[in-house]
């Protein structure tokens, strides 16, 4: 039996990714062109480095960043992101009308899985 507190080794490089990609959407006007620059390739890195079960659940976790961040944060959000990775950004669009729909289930009182 696994013990809780420890990390899963496998799933290090979904971890990674999450912590890029939150970088990238955490970026603000004040960074420079270049430290955009570096974050945009830490992204494309973590990203490369995924099976393609763990970039579904990447696709999942951005989905849900995307609906929580409002509708002016998501349109500059989701052009960073085709900027790393366009088909990602496919996904994530495509994505956003379900999830919206399953939180506005969970607000209803129904309960929701992402």
């Amino acid at each position: 039996m696994a013990n809780p507190g420890q990390a899963d080794p496998d799933r290090w490089s979904l971890r990674l990714a999450q912590q890029a990609f939150a970088a990238v959407l955490d970026e603000r006007p004040r960074h420079g062109r270049f430290r955009r620059a570096a974050l945009r390739t830490a992204a494309r890195a973590a990203l490369s480095a995924l099976s393609g079960d763990d970039r579904g659940l990447l696709e999942r976790w951005l989905t849900l960043q995307w609906v929580t961040l409002g509708a002016s944060g998501a349109s500059l959000s989701l052009s960073a992101l085709a900027s790393i990775e366009p088909a990602l950004a496919a996904a994530v669009r495509h994505q956003l009308p379900r999830m919206r729909a399953r939180l506005d289930r969970a607000e209803a009182g129904s309960t929701v899985a992402a």
